[in-house]
């Protein structure tokens, strides 16, 4: 966010949705502006309502021609996994090698070669173009430090997009059990390939528009919002921890921490896509927390709801739109944005060529394809 402010007055032909995200009159993007106003997972389910990654109500192509010749269905698996993490089904992932740095933690212990448990989630990085499913996997037995008793469970991230935003070849398939919805449609819209069903692509080539769209737009506002007050509430652990105030549970003495030992990494360079919504400044001030260990509790807990909680939801579906853009639409615009086109841009004070276009006097859109360095593992 760099507070962009243009002479005189952009073309004002857009959509009516996204014109009133542009000028804040819609509700949501007025809320997000507001640091006043509490981002909960209520208000971020109605914006991510807004835009659903899902199967349904598509009508993708089948997987066999009229001839009975595999030819592959246009249904993208992120989609198609949307609903499936959104209900936590059990799946398996019976061949996996890890792509980022191994980690061993001396009170867990794997057993067997598969992974299964229940969908927690579906993560993005940042920055490359890689995705991944998150599992409370079942194959991991863990010991807890004080009692010894084990239990099995783990929270783990298995990458199915590589840093490179092409398939990541260290897996193979994904075992699950449809429910009736799911069987119905993968049946009606001639989707098995035997008992399988086989994506060509992990986000559809037309999702490149959605960048252009309203609900793109509020996203990329609320991951700026939740990540100014997610770093609001850091300081504010860091002020009260500057006055000797503790958390509860320092309060009764430490507690002893399994050592950890991390595998061998390797740099690898990677293309990617960055794109950026420029927005005004946020309105308003956070208030500060209690200066007691209860406010410095709450202060912790609440940026960490914020980060891992509320996030990642919201970015993996940005990061799918972009990654349609960077793979299918690079220099097109959306029909809806009359008047619209990319300009060659840089800021008054630095080197970086983006392409940009204006949406308003303080609203842009820009993004540039660059090289990246990406630790992964080298076992």
């Amino acid at each position: 966010m760099i507070g962009l402010t243009f002479r005189g007055r952009p073309p004002i032909k857009l959509a009516d949705t996204v014109k009133e995200v542009v000028l804040l009159k819609n509700e949501y993007a007025a809320a997000i502006m507001d640091r006043n106003m509490r981002i909960d997972e209520g208000f971020v389910a109605a914006i991510m309502g807004q835009s659903l990654m899902t199967w349904e109500g598509r009508n993708p192509g089948p997987a066999l021609d009229s001839d009975g010749n595999f030819q592959g269905t246009d249904l993208d698996l992120l989609s198609f996994l949307m609903p499936i993490a959104d209900r936590k089904a059990v799946i398996e992932i019976p061949r996996y090698r890890n792509r980022r740095k191994i980690v061993r933690r001396a009170n867990e212990r794997k057993i067997g070669s598969n992974q299964f448990g229940a969908v927690t989630g579906l993560a993005s990085h940042k920055d490359a173009l890689s995705f991944s499913i998150r599992l409370y996997d079942q194959t991991i037995v863990r010991r807890d430090p004080a009692t010894h008793r084990e239990r099995t469970g783990a929270f783990r991230n298995y990458m199915i997009v590589d840093c490179d935003g092409h398939w990541y070849d260290g897996w193979d398939r994904i075992c699950w059990s449809p429910t009736a919805e799911e069987n119905r449609f993968l049946s009606e819209k001639s989707l098995w390939t035997d008992n399988s069903v086989i994506f060509k692509y992990y986000v559809h080539p037309n999702r490149w528009q959605s960048v252009f769209g309203a609900p793109y737009f509020l996203q990329k506002m609320l991951l700026e919002r939740i990540d100014d007050e997610a770093q609001f509430y850091r300081s504010e652990v860091k002020r009260l921890q500057s006055m000797d105030i503790l958390f509860p549970s320092e309060q009764g003495g430490s507690f002893y921490t399994p050592p950890v030992s991390e595998g061998e990494t390797k740099p690898i360079s990677v293309q990617t896509i960055e794109m950026i919504l420029d927005i005004p400044e946020f309105l308003g001030a956070y208030t500060p927390m209690e200066e007691n260990s209860k406010g410095l509790q709450n202060a912790y807990s609440r940026q960490k709801f914020l980060t891992y909680t509320l996030k990642p939801f919201i970015q993996f579906c940005t990061r799918a739109n972009e990654a349609a853009y960077y793979h299918f639409g690079q220099g097109q615009v959306a029909s809806w944005m009359q008047g619209r086109t990319w300009v060659e841009w840089k800021p008054s004070k630095g080197r970086t060529q983006w392409h940009m276009m204006r949406l308003g006097v303080d609203m842009a859109l820009r993004y540039r394809i660059r090289i990246m360095t990406q630790q992964v593992s080298a076992e």
